[in-house]
């Protein structure tokens, strides 16, 4: 039937290389305008997140905390500092491969194309196991937290239009993992956390 996904989408697959702003959402609440740049090719597609919706996220995943500051990167070439040294941890430890960080290609695969759009998921392989995305947040009492969120990779797809006019996607987060002090504690969400992005305009 027109519209629905081809079988073989790996051969048609066109080769797109778009960049979009659009707007974040966090269970729904209205979050940060961001980027996203998505690359398609018969042979691989990828995603680059240009951030996330940290203060949003953390609201949601630690709603009785006074956060005073969120670290979500590593300088290059300086000292790093307490909070920096707890993410690079945090990264190495949950094997940096796996850890989605602003500007990082992320592969996904194509699962189907119809007369419009192209069906991307998130693609787990040999090197990509459970996925995560890791940041750190300072309390106002600086007390310092690791925040890994495990990310559905199989519940986490993206649309994108064929003419690249727009795009939209959705993160599953189906578990928050906090360190404090080298104590870890796990929470299994039920429902799970949903980050969902929206384009507004194509930029590239």
């Amino acid at each position: 039937m027109p519209g629905d996904p081809e079988e073989t989408p790996a051969i048609s697959t066109p080769t797109l290389n778009c960049n979009f702003k659009g707007i974040w959402t966090v269970n729904g609440i209205m979050a940060d305008t961001l980027e996203v740049e998505a690359f398609t090719k018969p042979s691989e597609c990828y995603l680059a997140f240009y951030g996330f919706p940290y203060k949003t996220i953390a609201s949601q995943a630690l709603p009785d905390v006074k956060v005073a500051k969120i670290t979500t990167s590593l300088p290059l070439g300086v000292i790093l500092s307490a909070e920096e040294r707890l993410l690079q941890e945090t990264i190495v430890n949950h094997d940096g491969n796996n850890c989605i960080e602003a500007y990082k290609s992320i592969p996904y695969r194509c699962i189907g194309i119809s007369d419009n759009t192209i069906y991307l998921e998130m693609k787990i392989g040999t090197t990509y196991g459970a996925m995560y995305i890791p940041f750190v947040v300072t309390k106002d009492d600086g007390t310092i937290i690791a925040v890994v969120l495990t990310v559905a990779a199989t519940e986490s797809t993206a649309l994108l239009e064929r003419n690249g006019a727009s795009f939209s996607s959705i993160l599953t987060i189906t578990q928050i993992e906090t360190i404090i002090d080298g104590q870890t504690e796990s929470k299994t969400l039920s429902p799970a956390m949903q980050l969902k992005f929206t384009s507004t305009e194509r930029i590239k």
